[in-house]
């Protein structure tokens, strides 16, 4: 199947991201589906109330309207699977910042979701001029905090207690990364991160 570039918003070598498809992506998907599985809910704010297709639709539908937000499915190029979706919420164009956040549907897809990450945080350093970007991870995603290095994100800080589920607490790690480390990482290692996210597929 060859990739339409009218869906295209920006390209990878394994993924490409799109504006939401509310009709294929939700109706005749399975996106409302990632938020009732409890595995993939495990380490997200999600999954405590029941969701179906036309509350999913409605909640994309507000979002993609927000002017300070960018809701983007993850589509898989190699069969125009959608299998995640990417976001930066918060965009504050004074202060040049947002907020970072990803959920894979498909969970053993590493290499897809570190793909996603720096096609958006690449576009928000290189089109939004902004200059930081940061993110918070449940503290369980340590392997996945660990490869968030790879494209610059650095661990700034840690929340205790954010949370609750199945009766115990859990702490937030936070993460960001800024334009300049961003754009110094992508000259001396942008080629040696294309072939590594290929070998996580």
């Amino acid at each position: 199947m060859n990739l339409n570039k009218n869906d295209c918003f920006l390209e990878g070598e394994i993924v490409y991201l799109r504006l939401p498809d509310i009709q294929k992506d939700i109706y005749e998907g399975n996106w409302h589906q990632w938020f009732n599985d409890p595995d993939i809910t495990r380490y997200l704010i999600h999954g405590v109330y029941p969701i179906n297709r036309e509350k999913e639709a409605h909640i994309i539908e507000q979002e993609i309207k927000k002017t300070n937000s960018i809701v983007l499915s993850i589509i898989y190029k190699e069969n125009h699977q959608h299998i995640g979706v990417i976001s930066l919420k918060n965009i504050d164009l004074i202060n040049r910042n947002a907020e970072i956040g990803i959920v894979m549907g498909v969970q053993t897809i590493m290499g897809s979701a570190l793909e996603a990450m720096a096609l958006l945080t690449k576009h928000s350093f290189d089109k939004l001029n902004l200059i930081k970007i940061y993110a918070g991870q449940h503290e369980g995603l340590w392997k996945w905090i660990n490869t968030l290095e790879l494209i610059g994100y650095r661990i700034e800080g840690y929340r205790h207690n954010s949370g609750i589920r199945f009766g115990q607490s859990y702490g937030v790690v936070l993460t960001s990364v800024d334009g300049e480390d961003f754009y110094e990482l992508k000259k001396k290692r942008w080629k040696y991160l294309k072939q590594l996210i290929t070998r996580f597929t």
